[in-house]
């Protein structure tokens, strides 16, 4: 049971080379849009997340400090 997110993560990996296998076969422009829209928009979360936790950090960081005063 372990090692069950491991092979899901292999399971979800494989459907999705496998439709950008068939894309690319279809249209390699529209595969390559694809990519860059999903690099993107990966990119765009990844930084989302990380300012939120960054404020959030501050925030308790700074609410620690005004306890100990």
């Amino acid at each position: 049971m372990n090692k069950l997110p491991f092979i899901a993560t292999l399971f979800m990996a494989g459907i999705i080379f496998n439709c950008l296998r068939e894309l690319l076969n279809y249209s390699p422009a529209l595969t390559h849009q694809v990519l860059v829209t999903g690099a993107v928009t990966s990119f765009g979360l990844a930084a989302l997340v990380f300012i939120v936790s960054e404020i959030r950090e501050h925030r308790r960081t700074r609410k620690e400090k005004g306890l100990r005063l």
